[in-house]
Order: structure tokens, then C-alpha cells, then sequence
């Protein structure tokens, strides 16, 4: 090739990288997130709810990780190899911290230590029971010492099992799985991610700044990260506003991007948002054993779902299962309790017969969480059982669904009705709310089993909902649970 064209090539070859890296990113698209919530902490080890795992997982990349497909990919990991239960992965050469310090497979090793340690009390430590050792040491039978991870090298982490758990691979993408720099670690005297000061990244974002008398979050894009994931806006500005909610703040154009509530849905694609979303979420009615087999049995046939369809409203079905749509856990109807007005009546009015007085406890009521819809629902069907039981049944609400959900485990209230919500893609994570100590077998079993005397009635599913606004493309459940903020492009008006 002559000189000239050889310039002339290159020029062209500097054209389109230049042009190809633009289309991939864009320095100045700014996303805008509406919060619900404020978050408390952003040490992925300790964050419990869905906006701190959700922006934990924005600043830190585990050894797995999720691409904008939904498909499971490397991480921090290059490979891995899997023998019998033992797994062996080898780190990406490149991998570092967002402050330059290569990131080595002695962060995992401390991470998932402290992350089964008794001392921590991680909410989603369960999701590492399957490691040797693991359950025993978040108890504070063991030693972290004698957990099942070791550091071969710096670049190499072998991981041993103690049964084989299917969705081991996606628990790695979640951020109790995400690595943690001792040295940091140590050098934040009891902060760490609880500050910007506080936090080490090695993510695609970096956390810029945190402000918490006026609250404010914002991500930059990390650029120290060396994976395959860089981020295709330039940041992400985290915003609260306890006087408006998340629908009223995209509606004013104050926010691209925000979760909504299922009852908002409708109005805001009639203004032109669009929506992403993933089943994760059960209602559940809950009946104590302290009333009689034979009254829990009429209540929940007559709990069915022809009572209080009219109050479902986008983002919510009929439930046919105890188990989320997003689960994917495949144990279809089976122990469900079918609609029977005939039948429940006869039951209730034999079985009233035997109460103190002939009547229901003076003291019975059900407590619910008031979501927006969830009033209707639960008037529908207590005036069901008014109408065709002759049972007066007082409501409560109550302020938030964590107040009631030991309910599954325990029923210590008579009656009560609140969401029940998968935060992983564990299944075992999700069983442990109703105090299963799954590690593997039939769910179908398992589901029979939770739904006879019932105790347990799945009422609706209901979605997990993110509105975002038209000038944003891939927005997208990536994991069926999360959203990964480094895929969205924003398109500039």
C-alpha cells in the first residue's frame, strides 16, 4: 500500500473508533432516578432493601454478572472450572478497585468471610449457606477460619460447596457475593459504605458524591473499570422527595427514571412513559393456627380469587402460586384451596358451633399493608365472609409489610394480609421467610406443604415496576429482579 493511502486508512480507522465509541457512550447523558426510599447503607454485604441492593450492585461487580439480555456472563471472573462441588475461578488480569488498586482473589475471600460472619448479620447471608461451612459460621458455631473459599493466588479462588446449589452462579452476581478491600475495609473504623469516604468501588460507577441532610446520590461512570460492562451514560443523579411521589415526580419531568406502584401504572403510559417489570412479589392472606382447622379452611375458600378481582390493578394477577412468576419454580397450582361457597359455609357454621360463645374472638382482626390497591382487595373479601359467613371482621392497616411478615413463619396475629417479595433469584432465599431450610428437592412438595392448614393463602402476584421516560432505551430487568444502570442510553432532547 502507497504512503498516502496508508495516512489516509489510518485516518479512516480513527474516524470510526471515535465514531463506534461515541454511539457506545456518551460522557454527557445524565439519568435521573426518583427514590421511594431512602437508602442507609451502600455495603453490599449489609444492604437489605431493593434501592441499596439495587445501587450496590450499580457500584460493584462480582465474579458473575448479568449482561443486558437477561444472560448470565463473567464478571470479575474470567472462567471457571467446576469439579464435583468444588469451584475454581480465575480473575480477570486487569480487574481493580475504582482508586487503582489491583483487585486480587483475597477480596473475595474477605467478602464472603465477612458476609457469613456472626459479627456481620448480612440479611442475604443464607444465599452462601451452600458453602462449606457457611451456615455453621453465620450461626457462630465456626470460625470464619474454616469457611469453604481460599485464595490460590491473586488471581485464582477456589470455592468449595457443601451441596450442590443450581443457582449458585446467579448468587455470585448478587451483591452479597461482591468483593470487599480489607485494607479499606479496615481503614474506615466502622464507615465502610457509609459514605462517600467510605465506599471503594469496582464497578461500572463510582460514587461521586452522597448527601444526607439535603439527600443525594450521584454515580459517575468508573473509569478505572476495565470489565465488558462500561457504562453507556456518564452518570446517574440519585434523588427523594418525601412530598411527592415517584409517578407525580415523572410527571413533572423531574426524574427519567423512578419504581412506581402498580395503581400509578396506568396513568403514567397514558402520559407517555414506559414501563419495564418482573412478578416478584406474592400477597399472601395469613390465618392463625389459634383458629380452629375447620374456620381457616371456610375463610380461605372463600378467599378466592373471583372476590376480589375487581381491585386488582396493573401490575397484579390472580395468584395460582406461593411462588413469585419470577422464580420460575415451577410448581403450578398444586395445594392451592379452590372458590366453594357451599361447602365453607357448612364448615363455619359446624365449626362455630364449638367456639367460647358461639361466636369469633372478640379481639380478631385483620392487620394489612396498605399498598394503594390492596384496601380494596382486602375489603372485598371480609365482606365476602360478612355476607355470606355472618363473620365481622375489623380492619387495621399497618405502616410497612416488614411488620408483618414473620407471619409466615410465626401467624401470631388471627389474620393478615401483605406482600411477600423475592429479592434474589434464590429460591432457598426465599423459602428461609417462611422458615424453610431448603437446600434442594421438589418444589411442588414444598409448596403443598406450605399451603396445607391453611395457614397460607397466595392471594395476588404482583410486579415490580420501573417507569422510566421515553427518551431512555434499555431499561431493563436485567437479572429479573435488578436493574443494571450501565446499559441505559438517553437520548438528549
Amino acid at each position: 500500500m502507497k504512503p498516502f493511502l496508508k495516512v489516509i486508512s489510518l485516518f479512516l480507522i480513527c474516524i470510526f473508533l471515535l465514531t463506534a465509541t461515541a454511539c457506545s457512550s456518551n460522557d454527557d447523558a445524565y439519568i435521573y432516578f426518583q427514590l421511594d426510599e431512602v437508602p442507609k447503607t451502600l455495603d453490599p454485604q449489609t444492604a437489605k432493601t431493593d434501592i441499596e441492593l439495587l445501587i450496590s450492585q450499580n457500584l460493584y461487580e462480582g465474579l458473575m454478572r448479568y449482561n443486558e439480555k437477561g444472560e448470565l456472563q463473567h464478571g470479575v471472573a474470567k472462567s471457571y472450572e467446576k469439579q464435583g462441588l468444588t469451584y475454581t475461578f480465575t480473575l480477570r488480569d486487569n480487574a481493580k478497585w475504582k482508586n487503582g488498586d489491583k483487585l486480587t482473589a483475597h477480596d473475595f475471600v474477605f467478602a464472603f468471610k465477612r458476609a457469613l460472619s456472626f459479627d456481620t448479620q448480612a440479611p442475604y447471608a443464607s444465599l452462601l449457606y451452600c458453602i462449606k461451612n457457611g451456615k455453621e459460621i453465620a450461626s457462630g458455631d465456626l470460625v470464619n477460619i474454616d469457611l469453604g473459599v481460599t485464595a490460590v493466588n491473586d488471581k485464582t479462588l477456589k470455592i468449595e460447596l457443601v451441596y450442590d446449589e443450581p443457582d449458585f452462579l446467579k448468587i455470585l452476581a448478587h451483591p452479597i457475593s461482591m468483593p470487599c478491600n480489607e485494607e479499606f475495609f479496615v481503614s474506615c473504623k466502622g464507615k465502610y459504605g457509609l459514605d462517600t469516604d467510605f465506599t471503594l468501588s469496582n464497578g461500572s460507577y463510582r460514587l461521586a458524591k452522597w448527601g444526607k441532610e439535603i439527600f443525594g446520590i450521584r454515580l459517575y461512570r468508573n473509569k478505572e473499570y476495565t470489565g465488558d460492562f462500561y457504562a453507556k451514560n456518564g452518570a446517574v443523579f440519585i434523588s427523594y422527595n418525601k412530598d411527592l411521589t415517584a409517578a407525580e415526580t415523572l410527571k413533572q419531568n423531574d426524574a427519567d427514571i423512578a419504581f412506581i406502584s402498580s395503581n400509578e401504572i396506568d396513568t403514567l403510559t397514558q402520559n407517555g412513559f414506559k414501563t419495564a417489570e418482573t412478578q416478584n412479589t406474592v400477597w399472601f392472606l395469613t390465618l392463625s393456627p389459634s383458629l380452629p382447622e375447620a374456620i381457616r379452611k371456610s375463610f380461605a375458600m372463600l378467599a378466592g380469587g373471583q372476590v376480589y378481582a375487581s381491585a386488582l390493578t396493573s401490575g397484579t394477577t390472580l395468584a395460582n402460586s406461593v411462588f413469585p412468576p419470577a422464580l420460575n419454580a415451577g410448581a403450578g397450582a398444586s395445594g392451592m384451596i379452590t372458590y366453594n361457597l357451599d361447602s365453607a359455609k357448612s364448615l363455619y357454621l359446624s365449626a362455630i358451633k364449638h367456639l367460647p360463645d358461639k361466636k369469633l374472638p372478640e379481639d380478631l382482626k385483620l392487620y394489612y399493608y396498605d399498598s394503594g390497591f390492596s384496601k380494596n382487595m382486602v375489603t372485598s373479601i371480609v365482606g365476602h365472609w360478612q355476607h355470606h359467613l355472618g363473620a365481622y371482621i375489623n380492619i387495621e392497616a399497618v405502616s410497612s409489610p416488614q411488620l408483618l411478615e414473620s407471619q409466615l413463619k410465626e401467624q401470631s396475629y388471627y389474620m393478615a394480609i401483605f406482600p411477600v417479595s423475592a429479592n434474589s433469584v434464590s429460591v432457598g432465599e426465599y423459602l428461609t421467610k417462611f422458615g424453610v431450610n431448603y437446600t434442594n428437592g421438589d418444589l411442588t412438595a414444598q409448596q403443598i406443604s406450605l399451603l396445607s392448614g391453611y395457614n397460607r393463602i397466595p392471594l395476588a402476584f404482583e410486579s415490580k415496576t420501573i417507569a422510566f421516560s421515553e427518551n431512555l432505551s434499555n431499561v431493563k430487568m436485567v437479572n429479573g429482579l435488578s436493574i443494571d444502570m450501565s446499559f441505559i442510553v438517553k437520548e438528549e432532547d
